[in-house]
């Protein structure tokens, strides 16, 4: 069983979009990616592993620890 958390908020879908009209926000250590600062804002797929990091003003806060991350492409619709 996994666990998570974040900040969840409502994700209103482009219309056409399917979405479950919800989005977990979590933390993500980006700091073994390279190209970090290129994915920032787009669709990404990721590797790694969650683990508690221990912040002195935050305390203990889960973290995404991210091994590895790509650029998910988005697939174009065509209109016929």
């Amino acid at each position: 069983m996994a666990y998570l958390e974040g900040r969840l908020r409502e994700n209103v879908p482009v219309s056409g979009e399917e979405h479950t009209g919800y989005v977990l926000e979590v933390e993500v250590d980006m700091s073994a990616v390279q190209d970090a600062a290129e994915l920032v804002n787009g669709q990404v797929a990721m590797t790694g592993s969650l683990e508690f990091a221990d912040y002195p003003e935050r305390g203990k806060e889960l973290v995404f620890r991210a091994t590895s991350a790509a650029a998910v492409e988005e697939e174009v619709e065509e209109t016929g």
